[in-house]
């Protein structure tokens, strides 16, 4: 997934926590990271999770449970 407002030049691996009609809610190791650093904290008793409006993000890769090949790894 590529958002812009956690990475601006890089993909960010995210576990989805919900849909909504506007937007995803996601929870972000980098960000909880970026906020324990920020706050001076290391650990937490709960985890923070962002709302992330669709018109922000530019990308979103998801996986199926199915067998994923490299055509160039097998001359294709």
């Amino acid at each position: 997934m590529r958002i812009p407002l956690l990475d601006a030049e890089g993909m960010t691996l995210v576990k989805l926590h919900g849909i909504e009609a506007h937007g995803i809610w996601i929870e972000s190791q980098d960000l909880t990271n970026e906020l324990m650093a920020k706050f001076g904290c290391s650990s937490s008793r709960t985890t923070p999770i962002v709302f992330i409006p669709f018109a922000k993000l530019e990308f979103i890769i998801a996986a199926l449970d199915s067998l994923s090949l490299s055509e160039p790894a097998f001359g294709l």
